[in-house]
């Protein structure tokens, strides 16, 4: 699949392609158990970003690339070859050992990966949202944030956090950004990060969705 990603100022940031699984030929306890995948709620992450607010505490966004080819499959998948990278032979076909984009459990299969590891350096998973964790080490405090492949990274010390993203991070490729770029809206910050502004013009103007243009509300004002 080819794709144009836009940034969050709606300028293209760059052409993709994927190689994708046909996850529609999936067949229910065959190849694939269950798909849900936990998402952070929005109201945790303004609380986050209320908490962040009232404690001055430093906050990033990483972005994971290929966040879905981590996942660990369970099921026995075959695929055929991709074109144009046909290895000739009697009926070869490709065998996944990773979750591949478009499989029914690819983003639950992620899911777990992250909580696997995320409990594996003491973090404790939030009974309130499946998508929050948090940790302490003595008076430093840590929050990590899962939406979809984009985490929120929270912590009261800045040499500890970058400190923690490179150790939690080192074997994936991922960018690091200040701008909550994965939100329907984006967040900015003045000073030390007291101050957060949340708006979405982008999303409803020129979002995939066409919001404005499908309701036939182009020319009508906006309500504050």
């Amino acid at each position: 699949m080819f794709k144009i990603k836009h940034g969050v100022d709606g300028e293209i940031e760059r052409y993709k392609a994927r190689l994708m699984a046909r996850g529609f030929t999936q067949t229910f306890r065959v190849d694939y158990n269950e798909t849900f995948a936990f998402v952070a709620k929005i109201v945790s992450i303004c609380c986050i970003l209320a908490l962040v607010a009232i404690e001055d505490m430093k906050i990033h966004q990483m972005d994971v690339k290929t966040a879905f080819f981590n996942g660990d499959l369970e099921e026995e998948i075959y695929m055929e070859q991709p074109k144009r990278f046909i290895q000739e032979g009697d009926h070869l076909v490709c065998k996944l050992h990773k979750s591949l984009y478009a499989l029914k459990q690819f983003p639950r299969a992620w899911n777990q990966k992250l909580d696997v590891f995320f409990k594996s350096i003491k973090f404790v998973r939030s009974d309130a949202d499946f998508s929050v964790y948090v940790a302490q080490v003595e008076d430093v405090k840590f929050f990590i944030v899962i939406y979809v492949d984009d985490l929120i990274l929270v912590c009261n010390n800045k040499d500890k956090l970058f400190a923690s993203e490179r150790r939690t991070f080192s074997k994936v490729r991922n960018e690091r950004s200040w701008r909550l770029a994965f939100l329907p809206w984006h967040g900015s910050g003045k000073g030390s990060c007291t101050t957060f502004f949340l708006h979405q013009p982008n999303w409803v103007s020129q979002g995939d969705s066409q919001m404005l243009s499908h309701g036939g509300l182009q020319s009508h004002r906006n309500a504050t």
